[in-house]
């Protein structure tokens, strides 16, 4: 379970970035499709057939593909076929020339368009790929319609390879930046839900972050199994021994506790001597055979302090969440069991 909500957090911060492809697919998309109509209309009757089909096709397309990702909301499928038809009419205007011989000038945003819908590597294999192929169109005598001056595909090419660079080392350190901010903000949420002295989760993270996934994914919790532990005597420990030892005597409760549950399981420091153990996907009887296994291993699992065997036990109290907003109730039931266990002597489970 730890993993899936690292695997969350990944795909919060990622939606950032989402968002930010998104914008440029729209503004792509209409903007094109948009300028590329209005131009087709203003050179319907100047008998350009090629030029004509050029644009009034690109905006048919362009319109189109942002379509497709308003009825299906496929992101990065629509980003991909959107690269595709920058790198097309691309080609094909410079193959034509565009309207008094100025397609060249219009070339020079898509690079960086590219790397805003594809990121870095996608893109600067694609911008390599059409760079190519631009040279060997403005090179190769008899390949296009247009005509061009020597000078000007010389600058041409020399600028769009400036245009590509920078663009390639914008989003190189972007993506770099976000990578960072991601990884510093997963770091911070990981600090603020975990207890310094035991590693486990802390009452935080079971009253704030889990009821967010328990509601959005209750299929992957429910039956919640909730387990409540106390250290048995920990205060006489701590007064007999040091609070050294009392920090020693957690850390090795706490590494026994993961030992013995699954990795989907959550054991947490609620607080003090106190712990919480959540079992996703399982009933009261097998929380019950897992709270026992526990109380016997902390039994027989020997703990001591400056060569001084100490005895460690712990009372349990297990309840059931069954609903996705269930959880602080079947918490105070089980806290209600545990403390029934102290008053049955401790040492046991109920």
């Amino acid at each position: 379970m730890r993993k899936e909500f690292e695997v969350e957090s990944h795909k919060l911060a990622n939606s950032i970035d989402d968002a930010r492809k998104r914008s440029i697919l729209l503004f792509v998309s209409y903007i094109t499709g948009s300028v590329m109509l209005v131009y087709g209309i203003l050179h319907l009757f100047n008998h350009n057939h090629l030029l004509l089909l050029i644009l009034f096709g690109c905006s048919a397309v362009f319109y189109g593909n942002v379509l497709f990702y308003h009825l299906t909301r496929r992101l990065n499928e629509a980003c991909e076929f959107e690269s595709i038809l920058v790198g097309t009419f691309v080609l094909a205007l410079v193959y034509q020339g565009g309207h008094e011989n100025t397609a060249l000038y219009w070339v020079f945003p898509f690079p960086a368009i590219l790397f805003g819908l594809l990121g870095v590597r996608k893109a600067l294999v694609m911008n390599i790929i059409l760079l190519i192929l631009l040279s060997v169109m403005l090179y190769v005598p008899g390949f296009i319609e247009a005509q061009y001056a020597d000078a000007e595909k010389s600058r041409f090419l020399v600028s769009l390879s400036l245009v590509i660079i920078v663009s390639l080392i914008n989003d190189f350190f972007r993506e770099r930046s976000h990578m960072a901010m991601s990884q510093v903000q997963q770091s911070r949420e990981k600090q603020a839900n975990t207890d310094v002295l035991t590693r486990l989760v802390n009452r935080r993270f079971i009253t704030v972050s889990l009821p967010k996934y328990l509601n959005q994914n209750p299929e992957n919790f429910l039956p919640l199994a909730v387990i409540m532990c106390d250290l048995d005597h920990f205060k006489k420990l701590n007064d007999s021994y040091g609070h050294e030892c009392g920090d020693l005597a957690l850390k090795h409760v706490a590494q026994l506790f993961l030992d013995h549950l699954r990795q989907q399981d959550i054991a947490c420091r609620s607080g003090g001597e106190e712990f919480l153990f959540l079992l996703p996907l399982c009933g009261v009887m097998d929380a019950l055979h897992v709270a026992e296994k526990i109380r016997a291993a902390l039994v027989e699992t020997e703990f001591s302090y400056q060569g001084q065997p100490i005895p460690l036990t712990a009372s349990f109290g297990v309840s059931l969440c069954k609903v996705s907003n269930g959880l602080d109730e079947a918490i105070k039931v089980a806290d209600l069991k545990m403390y029934e266990a102290k008053q049955a002597g401790r040492n046991c489970v109920r």
